[in-house]
């Protein structure tokens, strides 16, 4: 019986994180050529250069501040919004 709850809630777990929204942007350089993309999954975003080559991560903390990581998974820095809400 703990094997079937077992197996019940990993294929629950994996079928949420595939279900999870994700967004993809594309960016252009002021001459209209592709530098980059970007993909939103839940409250992180991940970033690859024109030539798909991971180039870093934008995470939002739950205590409104933005975290920075470059491709070698390393902290460059935070920034917290200051514009008020409307």
């Amino acid at each position: 019986m703990q094997k079937v709850l077992a197996s019940l809630l990993i294929v629950a777990t994996a079928t949420a994180a595939l279900a999870e929204p994700s967004t993809s942007r594309s960016f252009y350089d002021r001459n209209g050529s592709f530098s980059g993309s970007s993909l939103t999954r839940g409250n992180s975003t991940s970033f690859t250069d024109r030539n798909g080559r991971f180039d870093g991560t934008a995470i939002r903390n739950s205590d409104g501040t933005t975290s920075f990581y470059d491709r070698n998974g390393h902290f460059t820095g935070s920034v917290i919004n200051t514009t008020p809400r409307r």
